[in-house]
């Protein structure tokens, strides 16, 4: 833990805090408050550390550079709106000096939130159906109160970026993806290579079965309004089993509430598991007048896991992974989709 004063904080080895962060934090809380960094720097590059208070705990996040304040400002007007409601169970964000809830320091802009007590499912279909409940209810209350906020008919538009990402998956491969898979086929000793290989293969089958329902949907105009686009598994947090928090609004945009139907319960269980009508029926009960059906949420998932396995082979290829560091957490996303890819044949086989 670091103490705050006016100066430059290091809080870890690969982040240091501004003095105009500091400064700020030092009026807020007292220079007495303590800083940690809980995140360093995780897959989106945004870093999370905790604030501690005589009083209170909050979470400050350092938004990566890619950013735009603007994008951030629409962002935070969403989010204060969701706080507004009876159960928000999204953090309320912290206003600064400047009376303003983005701080702008070292070309990045930093925000300071209400701290979500609680943990995470950590592992897919670890879930138990008072969780799926919970998350069903506060998805459709959260979506209740989105829609508050405002709608427009539109194509949704990630489901034409997933048919645009399907019909480009289906061409003949990128060079970089072609000479990717051609040289780890030389590194077969490796685990790695093997589960890399097999995921491609997996997810190209995949596609074809689910092209025609998504070709549909992307091409219908629907409803659509602000909703969250990331709201999986590590962003749902639980407190003595109960559903304490919904994270990370970095994602968030006008688009088809089925696709954080899809993200949330595609995180949390495999497609074979018998609950998924269940956990739609739970959120139907709450929002009776949406019009999401099933059929078109697996569609709609498949897609997703089989253009996630081919992002990040592309990734891979252009060197921005380490796909040979099998203990990393990128490794463990990958994993998981085999898993997925896996479950989503033995399914088709099964009926």
């Amino acid at each position: 833990m670091a103490s705050l004063a006016s100066r430059a904080v290091k809080v870890s080895n690969s982040s240091v805090i501004p003095p105009r962060v500091a400064k700020e934090i030092s009026i807020l809380f007292g220079a007495a408050a303590n800083l940690s960094a809980i995140n360093d720097r995780g897959l989106s590059k945004a870093i999370v550390y905790r604030i501690d208070t005589l009083a209170a705990r909050y979470a400050m996040k350092r938004w990566p550079v890619t950013m735009e304040r603007e994008r951030l400002q629409e962002i935070h007007r969403f989010q204060n709106h969701l706080a507004d409601s009876e159960k928000p169970f999204t953090p309320g964000l912290v206003k600064w000096s400047n009376g303003n809830t983005l701080l702008e320091a070292d070309g990045v802009c930093w925000e300071i939130s209400d701290w979500r007590p609680g943990s995470p499912i950590e592992n897919l279909g670890d879930a138990d159906d008072n969780q799926i409940r919970q998350c069903a209810e506060a998805l459709a209350g959260i979506h209740s109160r989105s829609e508050s906020y405002g709608t427009q008919a539109i194509i949704p538009p990630g489901l034409k970026q997933r048919f645009d990402g399907m019909v480009a998956a289906i061409r003949p491969q990128t060079v970089k993806r072609r000479r990717f898979l051609d040289s780890i086929s030389a590194h077969n000793k490796y685990l790695a290579a093997n589960v890399l290989n097999d995921i491609y293969l997996r997810a190209i089958c995949v596609i074809p079965s689910v092209f025609e329902p998504v070709k549909r949907l992307s091409e219908t105009s629907t409803k659509c309004f602000w909703i969250l686009r990331d709201v999986w598994r590590q962003h749902l947090l639980f407190r003595e089993n109960r559903l304490s928090g919904i994270l990370d609004f970095g994602a968030a945009r006008i688009d088809w509430p089925g696709l954080d139907f899809v993200r949330a319960f595609g995180t949390l269980m495999f497609e074979s598991d018998p609950r998924w009508p269940i956990a739609l029926e739970h959120y139907l009960n709450q929002r009776p007048d949406d019009s999401l059906v099933l059929t078109d949420l697996v569609a709609i998932h498949r897609a997703s896991v089989a253009l996630s396995a081919l992002q990040w082979l592309d990734w891979f290829a252009e060197g921005q992974f380490d796909w040979t560091n099998r203990s990393s957490q990128v490794w463990n996303r990958i994993l998981e989709l085999q898993q997925q890819l896996e479950d989503f044949e033995k399914n088709e086989a099964a009926s």
